[in-house]
């Protein structure tokens, strides 16, 4: 049962290695915040600007495609549909963490993590090119 016991501990800790390290490198949120209501401000903060990065990726895909109404228009429903599916879930994971105080940076993490995945989807389908032509708009990395 020893020898068992190791090897299983031994897979855990080679399996947490690489996530130690990426861990390491990845840049920290909100890194000057110390309470609860700063972590809520910066985190807040970075929602804001997601949010203001997917309406301008929205507004180039529609631009792109203007010459094509019932697109731009299902694009936009797309994007209603989004919205509400992402305060549906990040309902859920408020009043999953409603009774402690992280509830905050909770909710505000599902949302700019789905509205960060949004943006991607926007410009992926809609502002990337199928042959080797540069994209309309930057690839979008994750809101910090």
């Amino acid at each position: 049962m020893r020898a068992f016991s190791a090897i299983c501990g031994a897979i855990l800790a080679a399996c947490a290695m690489p996530l130690a390290a990426e861990e390491a490198d990845a840049p920290t949120v909100c890194p000057d915040a110390v309470s609860t209501p700063e972590m809520n401000e910066c985190m807040a903060g970075i929602l804001e600007g997601a949010h203001k990065r997917q309406a301008a990726y929205l507004q180039a895909a529609l631009a792109r495609n203007a010459d094509r109404p019932e697109l731009a228009e299902r694009i936009k429903a797309s994007d209603a549909a989004f919205a509400a599916y992402a305060d549906a879930e990040c309902d859920a994971v408020y009043e999953d963490w409603k009774e402690g105080t992280i509830r905050g940076v909770m909710f505000l993490s599902c949302k700019i993590a789905l509205v960060d995945a949004r943006t991607r989807t926007i410009w992926q389908n809609w502002l990337t090119y199928m042959d080797s032509t540069p994209p309309e708009l930057p690839e979008p990395g994750p809101s910090r």
